[in-house]
């Protein structure tokens, strides 16, 4: 399902914000900042980056929000990526007022008599009615490196609640392109909206423009980027400037259970309650797959 972000102000929507975000995760959306959050370091960095992460802006829009310098701000960089990245944006107005000038040609949805659960039942079908979902994770590779990338699917697909469009992946059934679209505009979007991308790396992955092309995009995003280094690929194969990053060796089954861990602390992705057995029997599939000379595949891109 979506990835929303919930734009109100503290001072007269937090109780509004809170039955809103209930609502669409039992509706199996998910919010990229809980509203209870308490956001830590740098938190405009962070507010910043579940906003251009997410596929849709929820904007509640209540006096205090319209004088909130940071709410009409969220609202102002929705509407850029209106454009952008196909974010869907959808006021709310909790109280009957005039539509604010700037949302004029946004259609607006009306909380009646307090009736929240059916304001939720609203917001979740114009969601599903009208949204091009980002997926969460990117999987950068070469299509020679498809036996690996099914594996990783598999692995993910053990562990966690995974949707068609939780995972981009042009080489795998289920996660590949849809016929008429524009590759370079879809995988540009993609890799802009994911929430960790995800490098198989292999000795001759610098031979493949498209892979460098796709990390070097995410780190121009500041996507979170996973380099995993697969068929006895080593840290001198990790193109610059992922190089500067902490590598994992997909070769082991301990190496596999802990990108486990990692993709859940990195994504909004729900972890399944499921003998760990199955997870573990992927993670060893997986390593399998990522030994030398163990990996087949399509012709390499």
């Amino acid at each position: 399902m979506a990835k929303i972000f919930l734009s109100y102000s503290v001072q007269d929507a937090f109780d509004l914000a809170q039955k809103i975000e209930k609502g669409l995760g039992n509706k199996g959306h998910r919010i990229s900042i809980p509203v209870d959050f308490k956001v830590a370091g740098n938190w405009r960095n962070k507010l910043t980056k579940g906003l251009i992460t997410s596929d849709a802006l929820i904007a509640v829009l209540t006096p205090a929000a319209l004088e909130s310098r940071y709410v009409l701000g969220e609202i102002g960089a929705g509407r850029a990526m209106e454009y952008s990245k196909q974010m869907l944006l959808i006021p709310v107005l909790p109280q009957p007022m005039p539509i604010p000038d700037f949302l004029s040609d946004v259609f607006c949805f009306t909380l009646k008599n307090g009736a929240v659960d059916a304001l939720v039942e609203e917001l979740d079908q114009a969601i599903r009615d009208n949204m091009r979902l980002t997926p969460r994770i990117f999987i950068s590779h070469r299509h020679k490196d498809q036996a690996i990338a099914q594996a990783l699917i598999d692995l993910l697909e053990s562990a966690f609640y995974v949707e068609r469009t939780d995972i981009r992946c042009t080489s795998v059934q289920g996660y590949m392109l849809t016929p008429g679209e524009r590759t370079s505009e879809e995988l540009r979007s993609n890799l802009a909206g994911a929430e960790l991308v995800m490098g198989l790396l292999s000795p001759e992955t610098t031979d493949s423009n498209y892979v460098l092309a796709e990390l070097g995009a995410a780190w121009g995003c500041d996507v979170t980027t996973f380099p995993l280094l697969a068929r006895g690929a080593t840290y001198a194969d990790v193109p610059s400037p992922l190089n500067e990053r902490h590598c994992v060796s997909l070769e082991t089954q301990e190496n596999c259970l802990e990108l486990v861990d990692s993709v859940a602390v990195k994504t909004t992705l729900k972890r399944r309650d499921v003998n760990l057995g199955k997870v573990a029997q992927a993670a060893i599939a997986l390593a399998g797959a990522a030994k030398p000379g163990l990996s087949q595949g399509a012709k390499a891109t």
